[in-house]
């Protein structure tokens, strides 16, 4: 027995069936005047309907390049402009004569 079909194939359909038959609901509940019941199904539908035109992994993927979760390198971190070294989230810092950002104790020791 050989199953050619693809059980994405399958979902992809009854999501596009349940998509619409959402947005018959959403339209005709808001002809009824039952505007938050239209209104919920009418985004279940939209909602329906983008899973069901899109890749699974299509979403993850934008979603990873966006927000670009990658650690900062140590060129990216901000650095002390009279020591040299790198300024941590947190420490106490704050801007020279120069407005230039600099740590809180390498600005006391300049003073």
């Amino acid at each position: 027995m050989d199953l050619s079909k693809n059980p994405r194939d399958t979902d992809r359909f009854t999501q596009t069936l349940l998509a619409v038959g959402l947005s018959v609901f959403a339209l005709l509940s808001l002809r009824r005047g039952k505007r938050l019941r239209g209104v919920l199904a009418g985004a279940g539908a939209v909602a329906l309907g983008y899973s069901a035109s899109t890749e699974p992994g299509d979403v993850v993927e934008q979603f990873a390049v966006e927000l670009d979760t990658v650690s900062t390198t140590d060129d990216d971190q901000l650095r002390c402009a009279a020591c040299g070294e790198p300024i941590v989230p947190g420490q106490n810092r704050g801007p020279n004569g120069n407005d230039e950002t600099v740590h809180g104790s390498c600005l006391e020791s300049s003073l």
